[in-house]
C-alpha cells in the first residue's frame, strides 16, 4: 500500500462528527483539539488527512504545527473495520 496525504485548507474548527463525515476512511491531523472535561474530543481543526498515521512525516509537513499557535492536537483513525483487519495483518508481517 503506498503511503498517501493531503494538506486540508480549514480555517475554522469542525465539530467531531463533522470531521467523521467528511474524513471517514481516512487518519486525520487535528490542531487546536478541544475536550469535555471528561476528555472527550469535541471539535478542532483537521489539518493533513492519510491513508495511515503520520503519513507525510518524512516530508515535515508536521513541524510547522509544533507551535502554540496551534494548541493541543489529535487524531483520529476513521477507517472502516475491515481496513484495520488490514493493516494489522501489514504490521505483523512486518515484525
Amino acid at each position: 500500500m503506498k503511503v498517501t496525504y493531503r494538506l486540508l485548507d480549514h480555517k475554522v474548527s469542525l465539530e467531531a462528527s463533522e470531521i467523521e463525515r467528511l474524513y471517514d476512511d481516512s487518519w486525520v491531523y487535528i490542531v487546536n483539539a478541544q475536550y469535555t472535561d471528561d476528555g472527550i474530543f469535541l471539535r478542532g481543526i483537521p489539518v493533513v488527512s492519510g491513508n495511515c498515521a503520520y503519513a507525510g512525516a518524512s516530508d515535515g509537513i508536521y513541524d510547522k504545527f509544533d507551535t502554540d499557535e496551534y494548541g493541543k492536537h489529535t487524531e483520529l483513525y476513521l477507517f472502516k473495520p475491515e481496513l484495520f483487519a488490514i493493516l494489522e495483518k501489514m504490521r505483523e508481517a512486518h515484525v
